[in-house]
């Protein structure tokens, strides 16, 4: 079951959000200030040690050992205008080299806007997760953060608005009852990742068509948190009939005592053209059907474990043969993973083993990954 957040008129929406924007921008502009603004720099770095497997549908084996240090530095920036507005700056510094990420954030009695560079996130995806460590679509070969240096595979949870350029808005923290708090995110015009990106194309290949994004999260009652996102790319303009991307996610987690358990589903709609089926056999991923729970325990101030199973079915359609009849084929892709995590003031120590099934959607290739890691913040 996917939460689809129903929101009404979205491109009257947006279009008022782009004018509110504009208006505080220009507020800003006009506020004369001679202000004391507070800065800091902040980072932390990573070294782990990791052994992999894999067994492929040959009944082949492969394994490796690896050893990496990734790291991350974080200028931030704030201060208040004369008009009572605040304003924030910050900017990510990955690996000691790309300047990637940065926002700046205007906060007003009516709500915080923000202008973002690769960054902000709104995807609600991994609101399941208690992870010590990190979960396994996350961490390590399994996603993102690949600070062992191997490549990630491909579970997909769709798109988030921080690998675009956007603009967003922040409804205020007191505003809305039961601590709901709701986000809306868009990129201008379409869907860039490079600063002053402008390029536009009217290509479907080149043209990654504008992205909108939205999010809600509540906190009902203490220790639950209830969250849910939607994302939708416009048309690319190539074909009239083409499907876009779109999907969201809902997630909920609660903590009691030293327990924290979390649940979550999502549902991702890959982009793709209709009556792409032109050959025998030839196949068109439909979409992916995601759930996940993850358990966590605190055992002391310094010391925690977890355990976190993640699973992804990849539901496409098959032309069986050159008249107009398709078979639906499914590929079920599974990751578990366990964690231990020890803290001692701003080092910690944490170890991670993660079991996948049907790695990257493939059929009987499995992949196992453990990974020791040594954690400095400062």
């Amino acid at each position: 079951m996917l939460i689809i957040i129903n929101v009404l008129t979205k491109e009257k929406q947006m279009s008022k959000l782009t004018k509110i924007l504009f208006s505080v921008l220009t507020s800003v502009a006009l506020s004369t200030s001679a202000f004391a603004g507070e800065f800091a720099v902040t980072g932390g770095a990573k070294a782990t040690y990791t052994i992999m497997g894999q067994d492929g549908t040959s009944g082949t084996h492969a394994s490796g050992k690896g050893v990496g240090i990734s790291n991350e530095f974080s200028l931030t920036a704030s201060g208040e205008l004369d008009n009572g507005m605040t304003w924030s700056y910050a900017q990510d510094i990955d690996n000691a080299t790309v300047q990637d990420d940065a926002n700046i954030a205007i906060g007003t009695d009516y709500g915080t806007f923000k202008i973002c560079v690769s960054e902000c996130p709104l995807s609600t995806k991994y609101g399941f997760d208690n992870s010590a460590y990190g979960v396994g679509s996350d961490t390590g070969y399994g996603g993102g953060s690949t600070s062992s240096g191997a490549s990630a595979n491909t579970m997909q949870y769709g798109s988030n608005i921080n690998s675009y350029n956007n603009i967003q808005y922040h409804t205020p923290a007191d505003l809305l009852p039961l601590g709901i708090t709701f986000k809306a995110a868009m990129t201008p015009g379409r869907a860039g990742g490079t600063a002053n990106d402008s390029v536009h194309s009217t290509t479907g290949v080149t043209h990654a068509g504008s992205m909108k994004q939205y999010a809600l999260t509540m906190a009902p009652i203490d220790g639950l948190d209830l969250k849910a996102s939607y994302y939708t790319f416009g048309d690319k303009g190539s074909v009239d009939d083409r499907q876009t991307q779109e999907g969201g996610s809902y997630s909920a987690n609660y903590t009691i005592g030293q327990v924290s358990v979390g649940y979550g589903e999502t549902l991702h709609a890959a982009a793709q053209q209709k009556g792409v089926f032109t050959t025998k056999d030839s196949a068109a991923v439909q979409h992916y059907e995601n759930d996940a729970y993850s358990i966590g325990f605190a055992v002391n101030d310094n010391l925690s474990i977890s355990f976190t199973e993640e699973s992804s079915t990849k539901v496409q359609k098959k032309k069986a043969a050159l008249a107009n009849t398709t078979t639906r084929s499914d590929v079920e892709m599974e990751i578990t993973t366990i964690d231990v995590a020890y803290t001692i003031g701003g080092a910690t120590l944490g170890l991670s083993n993660s079991e996948t099934t049907n790695d990257s959607y493939s059929n009987n290739t499995d992949t196992t990954e453990t990974i020791l890691a040594l954690t400095l913040a400062f």
